[in-house]
């Protein structure tokens, strides 16, 4: 529960400073860190696909 407060007055405290805008640009660029990662392990594998079907 402590870490969803201090995340939470984190998040606040960004907000006050920075402004709105920066911050929902900071958020989505996080979120969208997992999904950027989930294509660089899928063009891996398919990448190790292709070179094994081409030989």
């Amino acid at each position: 529960m402590d870490t969803q407060l201090t995340l939470f007055t984190t998040a606040l405290d960004m907000i006050a400073n920075v402004g709105f805008p920066i911050f929902i640009s900071l958020f989505l660029l996080h979120r969208m860190e997992n999904k950027v990662d989930a294509i660089v392990v899928a063009l891996k594998e398919l990448t190790a696909v292709m070179s094994h079907s081409h030989k």
